[in-house]
């Protein structure tokens, strides 16, 4: 890989440094190799977090009833839900700044601030700061991605992440999320906290239940927010990068929580909610467009 493609830019902010990550490993069959031009991975400045290249391609989307083929373009993804300890840097330039720059139009003009739900609560909230957050709405997960300098993931976007590109059931394959004593993720198992956490779980943990890209926690611990309204999934059989409908009531969100069995934590599960719900199980994590090449500061580094 050449210098002048390690260098990349985000629309916000000045330069996305390249990191080195001890992320799970791509599955060889069932993850294609990423192009030459495409940085395995970037670092956000605005929050710290991390995210992973998904190339462009074509994967398997939906039910295994009803599964469509999707093409879709290259883009990054967190590597891991949003934290506490993240959003709460978020509030504070909220705090400070107001948090007009980043709501979205559509923001309720009741809505006031971005402070979530159970931010006080002493198994969910602030005091958790490794945990993702919950409680936070549609409209707190738009605000805190555009703050960061990113977006929040289409569903399609999501769902290749955390699935690769041979339609499995669950990020880390057909198995279920749990074989004898060994969890691949924070769900309600045999019984709620079985899996040694009763709410959620600090987010990097169950490495086994990784996706082919190397995401983590795409399987339980919080259901998340996706860009996209909720509807049925179009009839045609091949899309080409869908973004939902164009209007709706519910958002969408995927990947099942802490509180859900094993069959509402598969990759193709989805849940409508009203953008205003404020829950306990439901968090975010955010994607990013590839960033174009930044010339100059590519040439002086040469």
């Amino acid at each position: 890989m050449s210098r002048r493609s390690l260098v990349l830019v985000l629309a916000c902010v000045a330069v996305v440094s390249l990191v080195p990550l001890g992320c799970a490993p791509r599955e060889p069959a069932g993850e294609p190799a990423l192009p030459a031009e495409l940085a395995p991975e970037v670092k956000c400045p605005t929050d710290g977090s991390v995210l992973l290249a998904v190339p462009g391609g074509e994967f398997t989307m939906g039910s295994p009833e009803a599964p469509k083929r999707v093409v879709l373009k290259s883009f990054y993804i967190d590597r891991l839900e949003v934290t506490n300890a993240q959003y709460g840097k978020f509030l504070a330039a909220v705090a400070k700044q107001g948090g007009g720059a980043w709501q979205h139009p559509q923001q309720p003009k009741s809505k006031k601030g971005h402070v979530p739900a159970f931010w006080s609560n002493a198994n969910l909230g602030q005091a958790k700061a490794d945990h993702p957050v919950v409680g936070a709405d549609w409209f707190d997960a738009y605000a805190y991605a555009k703050w960061t300098g990113k977006r929040l993931p289409t569903e399609a976007e999501w769902e290749r992440a955390a699935r690769g590109t041979d339609g499995r059931d669950y990020p880390w394959g057909s198995d279920p999320p749990e074989q004898g004593l060994r969890y691949r993720s924070n769900f309600f198992g045999s019984y709620l906290g079985a899996d040694g956490h009763r709410f959620t779980a600090p987010v990097g943990t169950f490495p086994a239940g990784g996706s082919p890209v190397g995401c983590l926690n795409m399987a339980g611990n919080v259901s998340e927010w996706c860009a996209d309204w909720y509807g049925p999934l179009p009839q045609e059989r091949r899309l080409t990068d869908p973004t939902g409908p164009a209007v709706g009531k519910s958002r969408v969100t995927k990947g099942g929580a802490w509180n859900l069995g094993a069959d509402s934590i598969r990759c193709f599960s989805r849940w409508p909610m009203d953008p205003s719900g404020r829950l306990a199980s439901v968090g975010f994590r955010c994607a990013m467009d590839v960033p174009a090449a930044a010339p100059a500061a590519a040439a002086a580094s040469e």
